[in-house]
């Protein structure tokens, strides 16, 4: 089956059963293969890594500690709940000390 990208217009494409489920076949391939690479990306950037290695967002530890940005300032600076910077002004915080915060 030629696989080539071509436009059709309003034509009539004609596909004999064999070509269609080979189509199909391609299709759910292709599908399964960027779920897998969605899957990937996530554990790569955390979403699976352990509790001590997780990292979230300034507004993600302020809606967990039900507090506003200026506390979050704040506790940085008094040690409370330290803070890192990514990049220029992305800032993160460590999710198992914002757990132990919301334990303890």
């Amino acid at each position: 089956m030629n696989t080539e990208n071509k436009i059709l217009g309003n034509q009539l494409v004609v596909l004999s059963r064999s070509d269609l489920d080979t189509m199909v076949n391609e299709m759910a391939h292709n599908i399964v293969a960027a779920q897998t690479r969605n899957v990937q990306n996530d554990s790569e950037t955390g979403m699976d890594a352990p509790e001590e290695k997780r990292f979230i967002t300034r507004k993600e530890t302020a809606s967990l500690l039900h507090v506003n940005f200026t506390t979050l300032w704040r506790w940085n600076k008094l040690g409370y709940l330290r803070s890192r910077k990514v990049g220029g002004r992305r800032v993160v915080y460590k999710y198992s000390d914002v757990m132990a915060l919301l334990n303890g």
